[in-house]
């Protein structure tokens, strides 16, 4: 008797586990960024529409504090925190100043199977052209609208992007269901790619370290191998805002901040494996009054 009560008990165990198991790999994963911040409760409006659709759902915070309007940052922290997420994740990002006009609203597939939700602003430009967007559709709002939102002309991230996207990351729609697939371009910024030419190595500022006024830019490890650049050495560097030198100086391209002294400049490789800019403990883009974004070029040559 003992011994079936033990067998009985073990396979309620794992009958338990598996349905729970089930449950969550059902449910779907949304990962949620917007301009709004955290003062009032437009985040967490949006999440209880989300939890509203399925509260098995895992809701997760990219950041709610994207500079208000800031399309490019928006653009720049699904570009870098995409990749460390899994197939089948559906990203919500709401920065969207022109709610409410003739912007269109998108859920973009990419090839490698995650979901962007998210106002047709140029928000997608850096996921477009770092991962590969596979499919585009619109909204089909008379199906993927929280209902008696209607009135509503001014929250879409609410009432249609929240919504959506937990219908999709639930499993509740299909990526068809979204709406109909879109037949022309999605809006995309210009920006500096990457080049090396007349031994120079020109590239973009796409953000700012928050925390410690770094200077992030999109030249890859790859890049500094191919232009020759050696850590111990020295480089001419200049910073341009839309043509306009900002910034120029001679820095040393070194691993860590404590390769110079406090308060001094320096070149490094940042936790993305892209060239950055810092001055040790201290703060490079309030110090020298550098700004990040589409009009922001960094361009380097040796001394």
């Amino acid at each position: 008797m003992k011994s079936f009560v033990v067998r009985t008990g073990w396979w309620i165990a794992v009958w338990y586990l598996c349905a729970l198991s089930a449950v969550y790999a059902a449910s779907g994963i949304v990962v949620f960024q917007s301009d709004f911040g955290v003062k009032d409760g437009a985040v967490s409006e949006v999440k209880g529409v989300m939890y509203s659709v399925n509260q098995s759902l895992l809701v997760s915070d990219l950041t709610h504090e994207i500079p208000p309007f800031n399309i490019w940052d928006a653009g720049y922290r699904l570009f870098q925190t995409a990749p460390y997420w899994p197939k089948g994740t559906v990203f919500v990002s709401v920065v969207d100043p022109g709610v409410g006009t003739a912007r269109r609203s998108i859920v973009a597939k990419t090839r490698t199977g995650q979901y962007f939700v998210t106002p047709d602003n140029g928000t997608l430009t850096l996921i477009d052209d770092a991962i590969g967007i596979e499919e585009v559709r619109l909204i089909d709002e008379s199906v993927n609208r929280l209902k008696k939102s209607g009135a509503s002309y001014t929250f879409h991230g609410r009432d249609v992007y929240a919504y959506t996207a937990a219908k999709l990351a639930s499993g509740v729609i299909s990526f068809a269901g979204v709406g109909p697939v879109l037949k022309t371009p999605i809006v995309k910024l210009v920006y500096q790619k990457p080049v090396i030419s007349d031994h120079k190595l020109t590239g973009a500022i796409v953000i700012l370290d928050p925390q410690y006024g770094n200077l992030w830019t999109n030249i890859s490890q790859d890049m500094l191998n191919r232009f020759g650049l050696e850590k111990g050495k020295k480089y001419k560097i200049k910073i341009f805002q839309n043509q306009q030198v900002r910034y120029e100086a001679v820095l040393p391209y070194v691993t860590t901040f404590g390769a110079v002294p406090k308060g001094a400049g320096l070149i490094y490789v940042n936790s993305l494996l892209n060239l950055a800019i810092a001055i040790n403990q201290g703060n490079f883009a309030a110090t020298h009054g550098i700004g990040s974004g589409a009009g922001w070029k960094i361009v380097i040559s040796p001394v």
